[in-house]
């Protein structure tokens, strides 16, 4: 049994975005950068915030980024089944959230770079 973790946003800006305008790589760009900046992040928080004994490394070391959609998205998952209660927590244990802070941070710059992008 697995559990997917989805985070959506910006919905907004991006439909505002002329597809033809913009289907080039210029957004690609954009997304990919933001995409492997969430991923660094994401691992980064994992080192820093697993520290109640329960982490080996092995959530961090299955992070990864998925490329879709031709460059239009970005998907950074990391691979244990457990993950959802290391991230949220349960009863019994603390959250240690990872991915949301590191995409609450990644999302503003993603933003900013499409805004400006679009503003051109």
């Amino acid at each position: 049994m697995g559990y997917e973790v989805k985070i959506e946003g910006l919905t907004a800006a991006i439909s505002k975005i002329d597809a033809k305008k913009y289907a080039g790589s210029q957004i690609r760009n954009v997304v990919m950068k933001n995409g492997a900046k969430l991923q660094t992040l994401t691992k980064t928080n994992m080192t820093r915030a697993y520290k109640k004994g329960y982490s080996k490394g092995t959530t961090k070391q299955s992070t990864d980024l998925t490329i879709q959609d031709s460059g239009m998205t970005a998907i950074v998952a990391p691979h244990t089944e457990y993950f959802p209660y290391i991230e949220y927590g349960t009863r019994y244990m603390e959250a240690e959230p990872a991915l949301n802070p590191a995409f609450q941070k990644i999302k503003q710059d993603f933003y900013k770079e499409v805004m400006d992008l679009i503003n051109k």
